[in-house]
């Protein structure tokens, strides 16, 4: 409207932008970010006008150099893990720049689009932060406490005693009948008799206490959620910004908690011990462990910082230690060192949490650094093929432009090549697209013939335009909003207007092509459909965790393995976050034996087993120093586990169908055993109880390992994957 008041040229232009922006940037806004839009709008400007000035008077050379470039900054574009409009918009301008395939005025033209695109930037982000401020939600807190919830469920049940796990009933003597039935009462009392045994049924089945596997995951998912809450806000959030450096503590120090119990967690004892029987004060710890968890909640409460408590000392019934094997001995040692760690680190974690917002001073000790985000992720299959997708559709449009002159122009080529770079692998069929233009079109084409030539005033026009957008960002969710909203280009909306309904046809028939092109780049050159993708990502995911199994289990990792590791690391996570973003979407309709709960109780395992690699992983650099664990490591290799991923991933294998549980379960314990062996010859004497704790700690960790995979294996046997490789389009 404000173009439009001063009379410049292209308003539509700053209008598109504000649409762009709200449909795919994120819902935050600051002046940071409106900063670096603008910062991103210009450059595309300059570069597009660089273009020009070089190649336009050579047509094919100019749009040789524009596509080039427009693959790298699309391609950077799915690569950055933040807000998307910042290169999205030096695109979109590289594209503007080039009037039509008309040099004369090139340069005024893509000035004047340059200048609309920063104003459509500049009063979005002033009304986002001034009119409109983000309300922060502060649930970090609640988030906190939910994962401190899930960390003591996990360590009240895998400390607690046996007995207590197992409680059975003692069978109650039969009552003498106090009185005789006839058949009508015996009936009745049968009848009653069968309702109170299905009441108790009912009841002993809703008792049932939760797995450690099911403690386990539900602690994955608490902490995943808080990690990701807290990197959200700290990019954006200026009270937590005050407090960053106890903030990061607090955050590091709740992922350190989780890893010590999962360390620790495991169904039965390899020794057939207990806390309880080699750790003398083993209630007193349990309880002050429980109490420890108990008190962060309130811990958010206090206003001064104070320092951790002192703890007592971790005692073993020496003397029988001293009677018992060196399995058991090393298990007790063990069990004692991550109690301390427990301990320690839960201590440090309620102190820091009372430094947050405290005006009397910070922590008194050294906070563990916690690991930053990355901003980019390089190592994407689905971004270079949507760079060549870009490059491709690019000229198949070019090549349609100058051979036929389409409705639109290089618009055509324009609106081609922008969408197919939005919409590229996303779980979202094209064929949309034509019910989501219709839908635009149903609005504005009658709004052209009877409303707009109606309007007189500025206001009548403004609130036209108000209602528009605002159906469009009611009804619709996402980056398809502006697929609804484009529907407005058939309006036409300027100072001058020039009714003439051929020039709304040819608008409509533009958007419709551009539609076509999409489609078919939706199956070429790389297919787009889910059961395809959800293929290629299952293949994916446990190839590289194959790789990167068969990787830690060097003995020394050279320089070219470890970027291997990290790459292999970085692909594996990627491929698991699309499994489950397509998994979702899947619409299993078309394959019968094929549910949706099959295919999301099989993505749940496959991200349960990433979590305990993951883990293993960040413990991979205290184990490597271990002299107990390089030792046996020379002489134990585990084939079992990499056996086990690899048939995982390759669908077609014979190898698969000759894996049998029983038969995995048999090595594995074969593996253990010899384990064992090596260790009962110990003289444990020797090493330090974190030597011995981290023996430990390994074994578990690979058990982990070894029992999710053998979860998703019999998981996986019961989807049809044979019937995701028909081919249907």
């Amino acid at each position: 409207m404000i173009p439009m008041a001063l009379g410049w040229t292209q308003p539509s232009t700053a209008a598109t932008t504000v649409m762009l922006i709200a449909s795919t940037g994120s819902r935050r806004e600051s002046l940071a970010k409106g900063t670096l839009r603008v910062l991103g709008t210009i450059a595309g400007g300059i570069i597009g006008l660089i273009l020009v000035g070089f190649f336009a008077q050579d047509r094919l050379l100019y749009m040789l150099a524009v596509s080039l470039v427009i693959v790298v900054v699309f391609y950077i574009r799915s690569a950055y893990l933040n807000d998307p409009t910042l290169f999205m918009l030096t695109g979109v301008m590289i594209l503007m720049m080039y009037n039509g395939g008309d040099p004369e005025g090139a340069f005024l033209y893509g000035l004047d689009r340059t200048f609309m695109t920063v104003f459509g930037v500049v009063v979005y982000t002033l009304v986002g932060v001034f009119l409109f401020p983000p309300k922060v939600e502060q649930n970090l807190r609640q988030l906190g406490d939910n994962l401190a919830s899930a960390q003591k469920a996990l360590f009240e049940a895998m400390s607690l005693p046996l007995q207590q796990t197992q409680q059975p009933k003692e069978p109650q003597e039969p009552q003498e009948p106090q009185q005789e039935l006839d058949a009508d009462n015996l009936e009745e009392t049968a009848q009653i008799d069968d309702a109170s045994d299905q009441e108790r049924d009912s009841e002993v089945e809703e008792e049932v206490p939760p797995t450690l596997a099911e403690l386990s995951k539900a602690l994955f998912a608490a902490q995943q959620a808080f990690e990701t809450r807290y990197q959200t806000l700290n990019s954006e959030c200026s009270e937590i910004s005050a407090y960053k450096k106890e903030w990061d503590g607090t955050v590091a120090l709740f992922s350190q908690i989780t890893e010590i119990l999962l360390f620790a967690a495991k169904d039965h004892s390899r020794s057939g011990g207990h806390p309880v029987d080699y750790l003398r004060n083993f209630d007193e710890l349990r309880s002050e462990v429980i109490q420890l968890f108990d008190r962060l909640p309130d811990a958010w409460e206090k206003q001064d910082a104070h320092a951790p408590q002192p703890l007592g000392d971790v005692e073993y019934d020496g003397e029988k230690l001293k009677r018992e094997g060196h399995l058991y001995r090393g298990e007790a040692l063990s069990s004692g060192y991550l109690f301390n760690q427990l301990r320690e680190r839960l201590t440090k974690l309620e102190s820091c949490i009372s430094s947050i917002d405290s005006l009397t001073g910070n922590v008194g000790f050294d906070l563990p650094p916690l690991k930053g985000k990355p901003n980019f992720n390089w190592w994407d299959a689905e971004n270079a093929k949507s760079a060549v997708k870009v490059f491709i559709t690019y000229w198949v449009a070019g090549t349609f432009w100058i051979q036929f002159n389409p409705p639109g122009g290089y618009n055509f080529v324009i609106f081609s090549t922008l969408f197919v770079s939005i919409l590229s692998f996303l779980p979202f069929h094209p064929v949309m697209l034509f019910i989501l233009f219709t839908l635009g079109f149903v609005f504005s084409v009658p709004a052209y013939v009877f409303l707009l030539p109606q309007l007189t005033l500025g206001a009548e026009l403004a609130v036209f335009i108000f209602t528009y957008t605002f159906v469009g960002f009611y009804v619709l969710k996402g980056p398809v909003t502006i697929f609804f909203l484009l529907g407005m280009f058939t309006l036409g909306i300027d100072n001058n207007m020039v009714y003439h309904f051929g020039i709304t046809l040819t608008i409509v028939t533009l958007f419709y092509m551009t539609v076509l092109s999409v489609v078919i780049s939706y199956y070429l050159p790389f297919s787009s459909r889910p059961e395809h993708l959800l293929l290629v990502f299952r293949e994916r995911f446990f190839r590289h965790a194959t790789g990167v199994i068969r990787l830690l289990q060097a003995d020394k990792l050279s320089l070219w393995q470890k970027l291997q590791l990290v790459w292999r690391i970085t692909t594996m996570v990627v491929a698991l976050k699309k499994m489950q973003v397509w998994g979702s979407k899947f619409k299993t309709d078309p394959y019968p034996s094929v549910t949706g709960e099959q295919l999301g109780s099989y993505i749940e395992q496959c991200d349960l087993f990433h979590h305990h690699l993951m883990t293993f992983i960040k413990a991979r650099k205290k184990l490597d120093d271990n002299p107990l664990l390089v030792e046996a490591k020379q002489g134990n290799r585990d084939t079992v586990v990499p056996a086990l991923s690899q048939a995982l991933w390759q669908l077609d294998s014979s190898g698969v169908e000759a894996l049998n549980s029983e038969h995995l379960k048999q090595d594995y314990q074969a593996l253990e055993a010899k384990l064992d062996q090596y260790f009962s010859h110990l003289e444990l004497e020797k090493y330090s109880n974190s030597d011995i704790a981290g023996f430990y700690i390994f074994l578990n960790l690979k058990k982990n390992i070894f029992e999710s995979l053998l979860q998703c294996k019999q998981v996986s046997d019961e989807v049809a994957w044979g019937e995701l490789q028909m081919k249907r389009f």
